[in-house]
C-alpha cells in the first residue's frame, strides 16, 4: 500500500450512522414539515448540482431549493433577499441544533488509535464530509489533533459524489489521486465520488448480510468491511506494503 494519505467521511464512517439518523429524526419531530423538506432537499440538491451555473453558496442553494421545491436553476438571478426568511429558518431549525449535538458525539471504538497509527507511519489524515464541519465537530469526536486537513461541502458548494468535493481534498493535501485512499460508509456518495475523482476507496459499516456478494453489490470499492475493527485490521496489515 503506497498511499500518502488516508482520508475519511465522518457521519456514519467514524461514528454510527444511527446517531445522525436520530438527530435528523429529532429535528423532524421538532419541525416536522420543515424537517421533511430538508431531507428531500438533500436529494434534490444532488440531482441538480452539476447543471447549476450561478455562483451561490451551498447554504443559500439549500434555502433556494426549500423555497422553490426544486433544485433546477431559476431564470431569475439569485438574490439573498429573496430567500432570507428560508435561510434563517434553515439555520435556526436545522443547523443550530445540529451544531449543539456534535459536542457529545462518540466515535467507534478504536478510531483515534487508527488515526494515530496512520500518522505514526508518516501518512496524512484528511476528512471530507457532506454535513457541516462545525468548529466543535472534530473536537467533539476527540480527533481534531489527529487530522491534518478537514473540509466539508460548505467549502466547495457541492455534495458528494460530485468530483469537486474530493478534488478539493486533493488540492489542499497537495497530492495526486493515486496517493490517497478514501474511507466512507455510502457506496453511492463515497465510493462513486472517489472513483469519479480517480481515488481508491473502501466501504465500511455495511450490513453483514451484504458481505457475501459484496463484489457484485459494490464493484468499485477496493475493499468492503462490516465494522470499523474489520477495516482497522485490514489497514494495519496492509499499510506497510508497497
Amino acid at each position: 500500500m503506497s498511499y500518502k494519505a488516508i482520508c475519511f467521511d465522518i457521519d456514519g464512517t467514524l461514528y454510527p450512522i444511527g446517531v445522525m439518523n436520530r438527530r435528523i429524526l429529532r429535528l423532524s419531530v421538532l419541525h416536522p414539515v420543515f424537517g421533511v423538506k430538508y431531507r428531500k432537499n438533500r436529494h434534490e440538491f444532488r440531482r441538480c448540482q452539476g447543471a447549476f451555473t450561478q455562483k451561490v453558496p451551498l447554504r443559500w442553494r439549500e434555502a433556494m431549493i426549500l423555497q422553490n421545491t426544486t433544485g433546477d436553476e431559476p431564470s431569475k438571478a439569485f438574490c439573498e433577499d429573496d430567500y432570507r426568511g428560508t435561510y434563517d429558518k434553515l439555520q435556526r431549525c436545522i443547523y443550530a441544533p445540529m451544531r449543539r449535538l456534535y459536542a457529545k458525539t462518540k466515535t467507534f471504538d478504536g478510531v483515534a488509535k487508527t488515526l494515530s497509527a496512520i500518522r505514526a507511519k508518516g501518512l496524512k489524515v484528511g476528512v471530507f464530509t457532506d454535513f457541516p464541519l462545525f468548529d466543535n465537530k472534530l473536537e467533539g469526536l476527540g480527533i481534531a489533533h489527529l487530522v491534518d486537513f478537514a473540509a466539508s461541502s460548505d467549502d466547495v458548494g457541492y455534495l458528494k459524489p460530485d468530483t469537486h468535493c474530493l478534488q478539493y481534498l486533493l488540492y489542499n493535501l497537495k497530492m495526486d489521486a493515486k496517493d490517497v485512499l478514501y474511507v466512507g460508509d455510502s457506496y453511492d456518495k463515497d465510493i462513486l465520488g472517489s472513483h469519479a475523482a480517480g481515488i481508491d476507496a473502501v466501504l465500511v459499516n455495511v450490513r453483514r448480510s451484504d458481505l457475501a456478494d459484496s463484489a457484485k453489490r459494490y464493484p468499485l470499492a477496493k475493499a468492503v468491511f462490516c465494522t470499523w475493527s474489520d477495516f482497522d485490521a485490514w489497514l494495519m496489515a496492509n499499510m506497510g506494503e508497497d
